[in-house]
């Protein structure tokens, strides 16, 4: 018998020691990007992420709320693409030259001055003009107050949750603040837009004479990893925004790509010069551990899948594509062999009509090495949906409606017949009891008589 128990001891000791080893052997291929957060960087909070993947490749206190300074604007100029506004003319008010604090970066717009959304843009990102972020807040939503709510409702819908503004431009406020991890998403967003690409590179921009003008403006990008013969020049650096107050710090957002591989850094409260050298330690680390491979293309994947009837399965009345919805990229070690990556389509065998358009409808995984690193849904490319099923989906809700009328009257019908029998049955209560009151007092009667005559 102790033999017996022993066995079985051994034998879940083996399999739990296999269970071990195996899902450590697989976390350890799907987490080789796991964060890092041994370099040691200055910042009081900072991030690196993978701008195509949003793979965090470094973070140091990335969910800490931190006041943003001007990076903010990277936020005002997203939700400025988003309007589709570039062209529209942009009259500066009382409140966007004078609603900002003294000595705080400008361009010397006037009151009344005219000025392009594309040229306020350039002011706004090379030389952080505050009074560019208000006029651009009150031509997409009419006021300042209006705009902070767009920009903390986009922030959320974004993924941020720990990010709150209150004005365009990041200027000092204890509720204006946000996390290098929410900025990151942020940033990421905003590279969707190419004009956005094309403004942070930019290091010379001219604004023509305007109505209130007589002179060419003059606008010098302020990031100094893209202008030599600055020291901090990087290669591959695409750009960035700025950021400064004496609350915040130095605050910065950059952008750097190489080959196939961009990424974001992210950095608050830095001293000095440390918001540039924590940045290029962040993309040394990232360039020279990670890179970005594309696993697929949106059309290297595909599968036909027959649709049937529900009542007929041997029947196929049409066929489906299952598709991406973009092309798939990862984020591997620099040493990651794509050769090595395999992929296999999990689908059923046949699909029952109705399916719609963007309906999940299958999955690929792919493999590194027989180990899975990246599994992706797959979507209906188009609908299906027979005419005789939209003719029986009109005819079951006809019939749901007159069932809802028939359960309507069979519920009042029922009502009545229990009202009626609960009101029989109390009068036969009353009655009953009524009537067992009055026989035993004719039977106490009775007995009191007795007693007498005895």
């Amino acid at each position: 018998m102790k033999k017996n128990i022993l066995l079985i001891f051994y034998i879940i000791l083996i399999l739990l020691n296999f269970t071990f080893t195996t899902w450590s052997k697989s976390n350890e291929i799907v987490q080789y990007h796991a964060i890092k957060n041994d370099l040691e960087i200055n910042a009081d909070a900072a991030i690196l992420i993978d701008a195509t993947t949003g793979e965090i490749l470094f973070e140091k206190n990335s969910n800490k709320r931190e006041y943003p300074a001007s990076i903010t604007k990277i936020m005002t100029a997203l939700l400025a693409f988003e309007a589709n506004k570039m062209n529209e003319i942009i009259t500066f008010s009382h409140n966007a030259i004078y609603g900002i604090e003294p000595g705080s970066s400008h361009i010397a717009l006037q009151e009344e001055e005219q000025i392009t959304m594309e040229q306020a843009i350039y002011a706004l990102l090379l030389r952080s003009a505050n009074e560019a972020a208000l006029g651009i807040a009150e031509q997409i939503d009419a006021s300042v107050e209006k705009f902070a709510e767009h920009m903390t409702t986009r922030a959320k819908e974004l993924g941020c949750k720990n990010t709150n503004f209150v004005n365009p431009h990041g200027l000092h406020d204890e509720n204006h603040y946000t996390t290098a991890y929410d900025m990151a998403l942020i940033a990421k967003e905003a590279l969707k837009f190419q004009e956005f690409r094309k403004i942070i590179k930019t290091i010379y921009y001219e604004i023509p004479p305007t109505n209130k003008q007589n002179e060419t403006r003059y606008l010098y990008g302020q990031h100094q990893m893209i202008k030599p013969p600055s020291i901090y020049v990087y290669e591959g650096c695409e750009g960035g925004k700025t950021g400064f107050t004496n609350e915040a710090q130095n605050t910065l957002v950059t952008y750097a790509k190489r080959d196939n591989t961009e990424l974001i850094a992210v950095v608050f409260q830095c001293k000095g010069v440390q918001h540039y050298e924590d940045t290029i330690k962040l993309f040394d680390y990232g360039f020279s551990h990670y890179k970005t491979v594309k696993l697929s293309s949106i059309n290297e994947i595909s599968q036909a899948i027959p649709v049937v009837k529900e009542n007929d399965k041997t029947v196929k009345i049409s066929s489906i594509l299952a598709k991406p919805t973009e092309d798939i990229y990862e984020t591997v070690p620099i040493d990651f062999d794509i050769n090595k990556i395999k992929k296999i389509i999990d689908c059923p065998e046949n699909l029952v009509v109705p399916i719609n358009k963007n309906d999940t409808i299958a999955t690929v995984t792919f493999y590194y090495e027989n180990i899975p690193i990246k599994t992706v849904e797959l979507l209906a490319d188009h609908s299906v949906i027979l005419e005789e099923n939209v003719a029986l989906a009109s005819l079951q809700n006809d019939k749901k409606i007159s069932n809802n009328k028939n359960l309507y009257f069979n519920s009042i019908f029922n009502i009545l017949i229990f009202a009626i029998i609960c009101s029989i049955l109390s009068f036969l209560i009353i009655f009953i009891t009524y009537h067992f009151i009055l026989w035993r007092n004719k039977k106490r009667i009775k007995r009191k008589k007795r007693l007498k005559q005895k």
